[in-house]
């Protein structure tokens, strides 16, 4: 995915903003479903020459844009790329530059144009149906692109159709209407009034199809994405603010032995939050030893992804070329944002540990996999859940754990260094600081009331999940082998935080610790005493060195 150059970086944080501002509801939609008509009932509606439907009503409907020249009395109908126009009374019409001739005319009743919905279906490349009494589209279950365009219609066009009436029952359950409306609310209100659809595609997990689209607004292009589950329903969306920091140009590690392993699609859970991974199995007699990869904050795809690196591509075929299977998905906060974001009082459990520890169990039992052996690692926020993830595994199936850049103390603490830090090289206006500090004094107040807290506090109750919590001081009374690791330039967990590791576990002879002192958060080298964000722009990959140490530690039983 190409890195939309267009896109202001003040544009790209107003887009990090926009992916958590769904409001929290507390109390459950009714679900509203459309009930499609079957394929073969569409067909039936699309080959009906005779039926003649209101032009403007089902375009605009679709999200297509209608165009009336009082002049000519002519009709112009745009479409995801189609073109259709026409006039009154005659029967040619051009579609896409193309001259054609129309069964019959297209007539102007009671100040509306009526046209053949055959020739319409044509022109814009759908197979829609029509109910002439509802005033409402037929879709079929599987017209993704069609259902697509339709809800940003009603979420954002001049459609009046409900917004939710292509939920699923999940999503239904906690998105209302006036939350779709608040929610595209806040994104008009940022980035200007909505002008159209400029480009869709789709793809396919084990899990959703999804449909994405290129949205225009007045002050800027910004990526969004439908995900369908496999009944056709909508069953979540997100504002794809991570498509904008994603660049061409990754290149696998030279570590990389592709005939060493074979990677295949995984299901991660089932039912509402099943996740689509990737399972990189080495090839030869198992069973393997296991890791299972756990992301830093933030919706992260199975591959950790940003900017031109993916440490857990790189993670996943090192360890593989040298026998240990590797098991990465992608985050539910990535997969299914809307639901998560709406669920009330969700902490880092809701969003990241019931899933690592369902991998876990599911691995367990996966065929090549060594029960016995199943190791969690966690980067950034996954290693610092990680003591958590290790105390909820009441059946002991994690052998170990490797905390990559974990932070140990408060983190309050280090989100504000962190923040300092970015303030001091300009990335970060210093109002955002301040706002931070605020926020986090209102939380180490020792007399906050999580249930009735002040009106100032606007961060939400995962932040307030964390109060009290210290990874390292947890982990003092835990056993298990542990390998800690940490990047001597990391700007975002900063090297004093393997200290806070050594100081608290001093007593525990089950840990080993390593520091690379030319690396940064995401383990690649740079120069200087500290990394910059821009270090991640740039190609590289894990050196080899720490993915030896990872297969030496796993292996040295």
């Amino acid at each position: 995915m190409k890195t939309n150059s267009t896109i202001p970086l003040k544009v790209i944080s107003a887009m990090l903003a926009l992916t958590v501002s769904l409001p929290t509801i507390s109390s459950a939609a009714s679900n509203k479903t459309l009930v499609v008509t079957p394929a073969s009932h569409v067909q039936i509606a699309a080959d009906r020459s005779a039926q003649i439907v209101p032009l403007r009503a089902v375009v605009e409907k679709l999200g297509g844009e209608v165009l009336w020249d009082e002049t000519s009395s002519s009709v112009s109908v745009k479409y995801l790329g189609h073109a259709l126009s026409l006039k009154i009374g005659s029967n040619e019409a051009v579609i896409d530059g193309k001259a054609i001739t129309l069964q019959s005319a297209a007539q102007l009743v009671e100040e509306r144009t009526n046209f053949p919905l055959r020739a319409l279906n044509e022109a814009l490349g759908t197979t829609i149906g029509w109910d002439d009494q509802a005033q409402a589209i037929i879709f079929d279950k599987t017209d993704l692109t069609g259902k697509a365009t339709a809800f940003i219609a009603s979420a954002l066009g001049s459609s009046t159709n409900s917004s939710t009436q292509f939920f699923s029952a999940n999503l239904g359950s906690v998105a209302t209407a006036e939350s779709i409306k608040q929610f595209f609310g806040n994104v008009t209100s940022q980035l200007g009034s909505y002008k159209g659809v400029a480009k869709l595609t789709s793809d396919k997990t084990i899990v959703h199809e999804n449909v994405r689209l290129t949205l225009t607004f007045e002050k800027s292009e910004i990526p969004f994405v439908l995900r369908f589950n496999h009944g056709g329903e909508i069953d979540d969306f997100l504002l794809d603010s991570s498509a904008a920091m994603k660049l061409e140009g990754y290149k696998l590690p030279s570590y990389a032995n592709s005939e060493t392993y074979n990677e295949k699609e995984v299901m991660i859970g089932e039912g509402r939050w099943a996740l689509p991974g990737t399972l990189t199995l080495p090839t030869g007699n198992g069973p393997h030893p296991l890791v299972v990869l756990v992301h830093g904050s933030g919706p992260n795809d199975r591959d950790e992804w940003l900017g031109a690196l993916k440490p857990f591509s790189d993670l996943a075929v090192g360890l593989a070329s040298q026998g240990i299977a590797v098991l990465r998905y992608e985050k539910r906060s990535l997969e299914y944002p809307a639901q998560l974001s709406l669920l009330p009082n969700m902490t880092m459990k809701e969003e990241a540990l019931d899933d690592a520890l369902t991998a876990v169990n599911q691995m367990s039992n996966t065929e090549g996999i060594d029960p016995k052996q199943i190791y969690v690692l966690g980067h950034s926020q996954g290693g610092f859940m990680m003591p958590r993830l290790v105390e909820a595994d009441i059946d002991k199936q994690i052998a170990g754990t490797v905390l990559m850049s974990a932070p140990g103390g408060s983190f309050f603490d280090l989100l504000e260094k962190q923040f300092s830090y970015l303030v001091d090289l300009k990335q970060m206006p210093p109002q955002s600081l301040d706002f931070y500090k605020g926020q986090f004094a209102i939380l180490k107040d020792p007399n906050l009331s999580t249930a009735n807290p002040p009106k100032e506090y606007s961060l939400g109750y995962w932040f307030m999940d964390l109060r009290g919590y210290e990874p390292a001081e947890k982990a003092k009374t835990q056993t298990g082998k542990m390998l800690v690791l940490q990047g001597g330039r990391d700007y975002q967990v900063m090297p004093e935080q393997l200290d806070i590791w050594k100081n608290n576990l001093k007593d525990r002879k089950d840990v080993t610790y390593r520091l690379y002192p030319k690396l940064n958060h995401f383990y690649t080298e740079g120069e200087g005493a500290m990394s910059t964000p821009q270090e991640y722009l740039k190609q590289g990959n894990i050196p080899s060195e720490v993915i030896n140490d990872i297969v030496n530690w796993v292996k040295n039983k």
